[in-house]
């Protein structure tokens, strides 16, 4: 589903030699993983993420996402592909805290002139009963806890039926409690043949997933199957 072939990524600002987020990292992912990218602070993992997520573009190496070589494609073309076939889960909800929860999670609609209202509709329904938030649809977003809120995040992600969901660290702002309810829910629909592509510091966070990618100044340092998925998040 994804392949990374020696992927590059430099900063550079004018007149300085650049900083190296990236330095040639290699690895496929398949459909219907649950892979978490780990690594400390500054080690490349969310700039990654940012790359797979046709957020920003490589310096170097290719990028192919379900066929679809990144350098081939047009700026129009990534923001396509980002909204039909990928969903994105924030650390900090990037919620619209006067909208309502229903209205926050149909925004990904609204670009796509093909849905019909009605169906529109039906599949903000869907996706918020998929979250367990069908009793909050017309509460403002700035009213819910942050547990809730990224609930209504993962629902704004689910609304294209993406085939892949890139969520950055979901459980940051959470406490213990709020943020297991949320890897429940990523587990589940990764369960449901969803691929789930998770960027955390935490291993009790990466222990959800089947895979762990460890990140270390921009080289991938490990990739490890895990044997046994976390049961629940407090143990």
């Amino acid at each position: 589903m994804l392949a990374i072939r020696g992927l590059k990524k430099v900063y550079r600002d004018e007149g300085d030699e650049g900083t190296t987020a990236l330095d040639g990292l290699s690895f496929d992912i398949e459909k219907g993983e649950f892979v978490a990218i780990m690594g400390p602070s500054g080690s490349g993992k969310s700039t990654l993420l940012h790359i797979l997520g046709f957020l920003d573009r490589p310096t170097g190496g290719e990028y192919v996402f379900n066929g679809k070589k990144m350098d081939e494609l047009s700026d129009e073309d990534l923001a396509r592909v980002r909204n039909r076939e990928m969903g994105f889960v924030f650390q900090d909800f990037n919620l619209l805290g006067h909208a309502t929860v229903a209205e926050n999670v149909e925004l990904p609609l609204l670009y796509s002139t093909d849905i019909e209202p009605a169906d529109r509709r039906t599949l903000v329904e869907r996706a918020v009963k998929a979250v367990g938030l069908e009793e909050k649809m017309r509460v403002e977003a700035g009213n819910l806890s942050g547990g809730q809120k990224q609930r209504v995040a993962i629902a704004r992600a689910l609304v294209m039926d993406p085939s892949v969901v890139f969520a950055d660290e979901p459980t940051g702002n959470l406490d213990s409690k709020s943020g297991g309810a949320v890897m429940e829910i990523l587990r589940e629909l990764n369960k449901e043949g969803h691929t789930v592509i998770l960027v955390t510091h935490e291993t009790y966070t990466a222990e959800f997933a089947n895979r762990i990618l460890h990140i270390k100044d921009g080289l991938l340092e490990k990739d490890e199957k895990v044997l046994k998925q976390r049961e629940t998040f407090f143990k």
